[in-house]
């Protein structure tokens, strides 16, 4: 692991752990590389708007099939920055896309869409409080 600290304005990982994000489990995940990590943000923030756009197609189209791919790999992506809450909203949609349950994916798509928000606000956090 890289000799990184956090910045002294920053807020202290404590503040962003929760029971759906460990940002302590994150950091182990990039080896305590401040370059990786943005990096994995990075992709992340490009990459959701399309994951979630293909989400959003399969409900307005009643397709269960592809409600359970695109969710399946919004987990995917979500469990790579250890963020189990937001992670365990897409597992739902992914269970309701195999089991055809359309009618009840737009409210857990919604869900999905406020953790991912509150996922993001508290990685940028993260990003800011490394200094190199």
């Amino acid at each position: 692991m890289r000799n990184v600290t956090l910045r002294n304005d920053a807020p202290g990982w404590s503040n962003l752990k929760s029971a759906g994000f460990d940002p302590e489990a994150l950091w182990r995940r990039v080896e305590g590389d401040p370059k990786l990590l943005r990096g994995l943000i990075a992709v992340f923030e490009t990459e959701f708007p399309g994951m979630l756009a293909g989400a959003t197609r399969a409900i307005e189209n009643h397709d269960g099939i592809q409600l359970e791919r695109a969710a399946h790999k919004i987990k995917g992506a979500l469990v790579q920055l250890s963020a189990s809450g937001a992670a365990a909203v897409a597992v739902e949609l992914e269970h309701l896309g195999r089991s055809g349950t359309i009618a009840d994916a737009s409210a857990t798509l919604e869900k999905l869409k406020n953790e991912v928000q509150w996922l993001v606000e508290r990685l940028q956090l993260m990003s800011r409080g490394i200094q190199e």
